[in-house]
């Protein structure tokens, strides 16, 4: 009695060329998430007052400057001068299409001189920014 030979099916062959997109297209998106997440996580002592929800009436932009106790502006862990600040602010004011499509928070220690704030609000209106919101803490946070 003669057996034949099983035949070898070929195997299955398989693309990681999809998988590879996915992955890289995560890889991006968590370093974009962790750079706006470091940005909000800037530990701030903020004024202790009730607040409107940061939810609620958000435009499509919005862009967060942190004023500190010494006086410095910060944009995204990065001090900065106000002639950089008015320039970027009025280059994204552009970009959004205008004051209204364009939110800016401004996060102010609140141990820092009313006198740094009145010269942000200065640089934001030479920039453009028609309205700001400041942030404030619910009682008990930072």
């Amino acid at each position: 009695m003669r057996f034949s030979h099983p035949e070898h099916a070929e195997e299955a062959g398989f693309d990681l060329t999809a998988m590879i997109d996915v992955v890289m297209l995560l890889v991006l998106f968590f370093a974009f998430t962790t750079q706006f997440t470091r940005t909000l996580n800037t530990p701030m002592d903020l004024p202790q007052e009730p607040g409107q929800s940061a939810k609620s009436g958000l435009a499509t932009r919005a862009v967060v400057v942190d004023l500190t106790r010494e006086g410095r502006t910060v944009i995204m862990g990065k001090a900065v001068d106000s002639d950089w600040l008015v320039q970027t602010l009025a280059r994204d004011l552009r970009q959004a299409g205008g004051p209204e499509h364009l939110d800016v928070i401004v996060r102010a220690d609140r141990r820092c001189a009313a006198a740094h704030l009145n010269a942000l609000a200065g640089d934001l209106t030479r920039a453009g920014v028609r309205t700001w919101k400041l942030a404030t803490a619910p009682e008990g946070g930072l």
